[in-house]
């Protein structure tokens, strides 16, 4: 047998495999999907997976050899090495790079992740033959109580007869310990004097989810032939779009097509944005699915995240996995389903670190591998996916009755400029959002205000010279947090303290300009002293449960008022909110970005629904110092077709997506002129080549983070012209770029289909 060759993925950066020669010893063990150790400059060795093989040639140099083979059967499937390949080549990255992001971090080194083991009880064997174990129990009566009761305890798992095989009866010691009846002393007695055997067995880490009483899902009219739709569009397209207007019960016929999956032996994976989401929506589901269940996300322990990768990957029955974008890298084997919900939300796109996927995109390039059907869900679906969807790539269905023929809220504008220039303003608060939130509150309703912005203001300036303080590492205004009397940067994090005057003119003429939801908070105290107020943001809820727990407080009604920003449009459903109110719509709108008003177009109906979702119709007050512009007006009347066409017409005329692709190409280092430098290069090669469709070198909005400058530019490409040939030239300059003396410290990369 002539020797193989293995392409082995490692988790850098700097290569796709890297070719190593395989062991005769290993040969016939080794496979595509299993860890091997591999030697990595010089005596260093690391964990890598191997891709493939191929026959050995007569080489020109010699080839290292693997070092050690660490899994018996792969840890990942064919399915999962194919789509690592399709990710690399469609995000302009290495394969190293997908690695470092889709690999639990205990699978990244052979000692990382630790089993977990818990001591378990049972019988000596002595001791598990009726006879014996009748006249222990008697003689420990009389002389040993609480060494009896112990044992009677244990005992009382089972039936006590003499046709009991005592042997199959094993306790966990701690749940031993937890009878009151049980003497921990009386326990290591026993354990002493070898009665009870103590074996240290594996557990998971993982906790178990009950289902309650299976229930039958009883559709509305509107909601069974959206249902019915969508099967018969997934008769001619393997991808559908279920566009809903917010409460109009998505989640029910995502529940009964899971159902369905799984009834087939299918995996089904279910898609979320963001883990603020997963809190009510896995509650929900887990009613009906229980232990067919498993929760993924980025709160997960390395631990939990590898015993959910190898339950995944044994899985031999119907399972569904419910997760933020990372989910999408698990090692499915029989994926029959994925949904996508909120499938317009930005936090599906990783920016940082690569590879720079859309989780949307990759889900369904996913389902197509497994040759799956995929659903998508939104009440505000992206451009991009409405445009595939009325071409007739994507079915589409569409469901536009809130669900119990519940109203849509009433949407009502309140011009700032005018209540401002009447000296109305209470705060930030027009008169209208004012009186409707005194009538929400006396009618013992809840209140949700939508501000995208946390801290107390945006900006601290001095009055007499202008002068602002800046963050010494990033080219941003540093925010100001008035409870804790700190200037903060919100990139890099580092806290300022907050100068009593003026270090440019020495001056007390300190001002603070713009407003964030700290301010909110401490406005709606001075408004509403009786309300029960509180904030949902990034600076208040560092922990997953205490996010948890505020929904949860909020769902019991003991907070009247909450605050948040834009983690409060993520599909969050509360019963008794009668009132949202979007205190300054400008903020979104007037964003320099391509997409801003989409996103605020979806921020706003998004905010919109989560009010009048059960009872009485919601009510909405938007407050823009542009009461007359064209978006808000579509907001108005929920009218999102309207607002598809105008936006479309835009994007036509500018060449943006879905007209054209986009690719930035981003450069970053420490010394400025370096950055510029290796900019010019790749502008200089592809403007002759791309002509009219190459923007910049500029410096973007942040131009220097975390004491590195960037630059990028914009290449906008025709659909005329070939995606995949484009993206490998730019590797190229890209290569070309790190071989230079001068250049190839700077960090190049690209990101494709930016958001």
């Amino acid at each position: 047998m002539s020797q193989m060759i293995a392409e082995v993925i490692l988790p850098v950066s700097f290569c796709d495999s890297l070719s190593y020669a395989v062991p005769d010893e290993m040969m016939g063990q080794i496979a595509p999907g299993c860890r091997v150790s591999v030697p990595l400059r010089g005596k260093q060795k690391q964990v890598g997976v191997v891709f493939g093989f191929r026959a050995m040639q007569e080489e020109n140099y010699q080839l290292k050899e693997i070092s050690e083979l660490i899994d018996a059967k792969p840890i990942m499937t064919e399915q999962q090495l194919k789509f690592w390949k399709w990710l690399a080549s469609y995000y302009a990255c290495k394969t190293g790079e997908v690695m470092m992001a889709a690999l639990p971090t205990g699978l990244k080194s052979e000692d990382a992740y630790k089993p977990k083991f818990e001591s378990v009880l049972r019988l000596s064997e002595s001791y598990c033959r009726p006879e014996n174990l009748e006249s222990l129990m008697a003689s420990l009566q009389t002389k040993a109580k609480k060494q009896w009761q112990v044992l009677r305890v244990f005992l009382s798992q089972e039936d006590f007869h003499s046709q009991c095989d005592f042997s199959d009866i094993r306790l966990r010691k701690a749940d031993l310990l937890q009878n009151e009846e049980v003497s921990p002393a009386a326990l290591k007695a026993l354990i002493d004097k070898q009665i009870f055997i103590v074996e240290q067995e594996e557990v998971s880490r993982l906790k178990p989810l009950q289902a309650d009483a299976p229930s039958e899902i009883c559709f509305s009219p509107a909601q069974k032939k959206a249902y019915d739709e969508i099967y018969q569009s997934w008769k001619t397209k393997e991808i559908c779009l279920l566009h809903g207007v917010t409460s109009s019960g998505k989640t029910e016929i995502y529940t009964q097509l899971i159902k369905e999956a799984l009834a087939k032996n299918k995996q089904v994976l279910y898609l979320l944005p963001e883990i603020a989401l997963t809190t009510q929506i896995t509650q929900r589901l887990k009613k009906s699915f229980g232990s067919q269940m498993l929760i993924y996300h980025s709160k997960c322990s390395m631990n939990e995240r590898v015993e959910m990768w190898q339950r995944i990957l044994k899985a031999d029955g119907p399972l569904l996995v419910v997760g933020v974008r990372s989910a999408v890298f698990l090692p499915f084997s029989k994926l029959g389903l994925v949904v996508i919900d909120e499938e317009h939300e930005i936090s599906y796109k990783q920016t940082e670190p690569a590879p720079r996927y859309h989780a949307r995109n990759a889900a369904l390039m996913l389902a197509k591998i497994h040759g799956a059907k995929s659903l998508l869900g939104s009440a505000t679906p992206s451009l991009e996916s409405y445009t595939k969807a009325r071409e007739g790539r994507y079915g589409l269905v569409n469901l536009t009755q809130r669900y119990r023929d519940m109203q849509l809220p009433d949407i009502l504008v309140a011009d700032i400029n005018e209540a401002k220039k009447k000296k109305q303003l209470q705060a930030m608060f027009t008169p209208l959002l004012v009186e409707k939130m005194q009538e929400t509150l006396q009618a013992g309703e809840q209140i949700i205000l939508f501000h995208n912005r946390r801290g107390y203001a945006s900006i601290l300036s001095c009055k007499e010279c202008d002068w602002t303080p800046h963050c010494e590492r990033c080219d941003v205004p540093l925010t100001y947090h008035k409870q804790s009397r700190s200037l903060r940067c919100h990139y890099c994090g580092k806290p300022y303290a907050l100068p009593a005057i003026c270090p440019s003119c020495g001056k007390p003429m300190l001002l603070s300009f713009g407003f964030g939801t700290e301010q909110v908070e401490e406005s709606l105290h001075q408004l509403f002293p009786q309300a029960r107020v509180a904030r949902m943001d990034t600076d208040v809820l560092h922990e997953r449960a205490a996010l948890e727990q505020l929904i949860a407080s909020f769902e019991k009604r003991e907070i009247d008022i909450l605050i948040g920003t834009q983690m409060l449009t993520k599909g969050l459903d509360f019963d008794n909110v009668r009132l949202v109110g979007v205190l300054n719509a400008d903020m979104m709108l007037n964003q320099n970005d391509f997409r801003a008003h989409e996103r605020a177009f979806q921020l706003m109906l998004q905010v919109s629904g989560r009010a009048g979702r059960k009872g009485r119709r919601g009510l909405v007050v938007i407050q823009t110092r542009q009461p007359d512009q064209a978006l808000i007006q579509r907001v108005l009347h929920h009218d999102y077709k309207s607002f598809y066409v105008d936006a479309m017409k835009e994007r036509f005329t500018y060449s943006y997506p879905p007209y054209y692709y986009l690719i930035d190409v981003w450069f970053k280092h420490r010394e400025q002129a370096k950055v510029a430098q290796a900019a010019d290069y790749f502008a200089n090669i592809l403007n002759p080549l791309f002509p009219d469709m190459v923007f910049g070198p500029f410096e973007p909005a942040i131009s220097k983070l975390r004491d590195v400058y960037i630059r990028k530019l914009t290449l906008k490409i025709s659909p005329k012209q070939s995606l995949l040939k484009i993206k490998d030239y730019l590797c190229g300059l890209q290569s070309h770029l790190q071989k230079d003396p001068l250049t190839r410290q700077v960090q190049v990369y690209f990101d494709v289909d930016p958001f």
